[in-house]
């Protein structure tokens, strides 16, 4: 006798009319209708899955955090030529961090793969600001620059156009 005979048994021999030609034997597998149901279903979760992460905002995040860490870098060389012996000065360009061997190479913008923005006060280079665009700024009105200043020496979140001397 098979493991579930008593089973098939138990509903043959009861009293409950409606169960006695009840067919319990089944084919292994499942239907057509039950994949389809299963299918549709994981394709909504991964839907809402890709509206929940939004793939589009997490890069724009990273690139934004890119550009935040060059400027950074940047801005600490910039400080480092200014404050070498004899040097007093901001250089006229910032090729020279990499020529000069402040840099090994210059970082650029992750999506535009230009160099940053680079503003010196051209009567004595004794003021230098370093920014990038930023792509998904914390304030969402306008568009906004991850800038550095000598003048005060903090990086900061600046609109477009406030980022020069």
């Amino acid at each position: 006798m098979k493991p579930t005979a008593w089973f098939v048994d138990f509903f043959r021999k009861s009293n409950l009319p409606h169960l006695k030609n009840f067919n319990l034997t089944r084919t292994r597998g499942f239907t057509l209708i039950e994949l389809l149901i299963v299918i549709a279903i994981l394709g909504i979760l991964a839907a809402a899955v890709l509206v929940a992460i939004d793939p589009g905002k997490r890069t724009r995040q990273a690139n934004d955090a890119k550009r935040k860490n060059d400027i950074g870098s940047l801005a600490t060389e910039l400080q480092g030529y200014y404050t070498s012996p004899g040097a007093g000065v901001y250089p006229a360009s910032l090729e020279v961090l990499t020529a000069q061997g402040y840099l090994k190479t210059m970082p650029l913008d992750p999506t535009a793969n230009t160099p940053y923005v680079y503003d010196i006060r051209s009567a004595d280079t004794a003021e230098a600001a370093v920014g990038a665009t930023l792509n998904s700024p914390t304030n969402t009105t306008g568009t906004w620059m991850w800038c550095w200043k000598s003048t005060t020496n903090l990086v900061t979140e600046v609109t477009t156009g406030t980022c020069t001397l």
